[in-house]
């Protein structure tokens, strides 16, 4: 069960993608250090009867293999560790574990590692499932794939007369009066948030409080072919290829939903995509933002090892929009990357309005009555009407004023 708690925290979060204001630094997460959360030797215990057979590697997880049930967190080779006072009761029908101070608990086989300064375990005696695990304090949650940290952790699992799971719920949350962030870890990719809420039962994730992240972007299934800039390199950038960094920051939270393969992000998201030059980094800003993913087939490994399997269907972003993409700087109402048809189009939502384009390089403002649509693959663009163009001098106006972010 530690290896639930771990595992499973981070492989529902969404698909590719990432935030920072423009001018503004990065989005900047904690450290992670390994020794920090890797202390415990993965060794046999010499005055417990262990087995000595070889600990077995887990099995990485792969995407849309559902709920592997249940696992009892006491089952297997478990090595407990505590600097305090220890208790036993049996009440109702449930053993209640409660452990104190540098709490430390490993189930070898899983490579799975729990840590915090009170960690309680609810486990029902006549089925021997654990039902609640309760851990307060410094908590760090350790896999071979996944760490997390947080001010506590709740998992719960109820279940029917049957034996049917009613509920399987696990929470990782920050202390907001001490300041104290939730983070969750992949390799390189990190999610920083005051809260974070997974429903296995319903195959749903929430990042609750200013989620803010640093993700790599899933292989594309199929890659775009190289754009051709034939439209005069209008809106350079507009890539979001697999590999490459994104940064995500919103004010409100960012919800998946399993059956759908959609995540949602609320209140001033900001989406920026990583370049190496100028020209090939993106910053888009909205009110709210919609990534649909195209999971990885059934049965088969998910071909990236970043916290979001699948890849990249299409992005769709509303409310106030703002895209900088090297001296670029274009205004609208609504944006949606489609990466099957190889499109970016921008639209208004007053069909009488026009999606303006400034660019600094040039000096000149275009005016693209309704939409603007650019294809990827050419580099070439169309509009919903004939276009204008003008001069202009200074900065681009914003669509995202300061109040932006107090705003829903």
């Amino acid at each position: 069960m530690v290896k639930r708690i771990a595992i499973l925290i981070c492989a529902y979060l969404c698909s590719s993608l990432a935030v920072c204001l423009a001018g503004e630094p990065n989005v900047k997460l904690p450290p992670i250090k390994e020794e920090e959360l890797r202390r415990v030797e993965r060794a046999p215990g010499g005055i417990f009867p262990w087995k000595k057979n070889p600990i077995a590697k887990p099995t990485v997880p792969t995407a849309n293999t559902g709920d592997e049930g249940p696992q009892d967190m006491m089952s297997g080779e478990i090595i407990i560790k505590s600097f305090g006072d220890f208790s036993r009761v049996e009440q109702d029908g449930k053993e209640v574990l409660t452990l104190n101070k540098d709490v430390e608990i490993e189930q070898l086989q899983q490579e799975s590692v729990l840590r915090g300064q009170t960690i309680k375990v609810v486990r029902d005696m006549k089925t021997g499932q654990a039902e609640l695990l309760e851990a307060h304090g410094n908590v760090e949650v350790v896999t071979a794939e996944r760490k997390g940290k947080g001010a506590s952790l709740t998992y719960k699992t109820t279940f029917g007369p049957q034996g049917q799971i009613t509920q399987d719920l696990y929470t990782i949350e920050g202390d907001k009066a001490k300041g104290i962030r939730a983070t969750l870890w992949q390799g390189e990719d990190a999610i920083e948030a005051d809260k974070f809420v997974n429903d296995r039962r319903l195959d749903t994730f929430r990042v609750t409080g200013s989620p803010a992240a640093i993700i790599t972007l899933p292989p594309d299934a199929t890659p775009a072919p190289a754009q051709k800039n034939s439209g005069g390199g209008m809106m350079p950038g507009l890539s979001f290829t697999g590999g490459s960094k994104v940064r995500m920051r919103a004010d409100g939270e960012m919800f998946y939903e399993g059956a759908s393969g959609r995540v949602r992000i609320t209140r001033n998201v900001k989406l920026q995509q990583d370049g190496a030059t100028p020209d090939s980094a993106m910053l888009m800003s909205g009110d709210e933002a919609l990534l649909t993913m195209m999971p990885a087939p059934a049965g088969q490994p998910a071909a990236n090892t970043s916290v979001f399997a699948g890849t990249l269907k299409t992005l769709d972003i509303t409310g106030r929009v703002e895209i900088k993409a090297g001296t670029r700087t274009v205004l609208c109402d609504r944006a949606v990357l489609d990466m099957a048809k190889n499109i970016f189009r921008m639209e208004m939502k007053n069909p009488k309005e026009e999606v303006r384009v400034y660019m600094k390089d040039t000096g000149m403002l275009m005016y693209a009555p309704k939409n603007l649509t650019v294809h990827r693959d050419t580099g070439s663009f169309d509009a919903g009407g004939p276009q204008r163009m003008e001069s202009f001098t200074g900065t681009p106006p914003t669509n995202r004023p300061p109040d932006a972010q107090s705003q829903k």
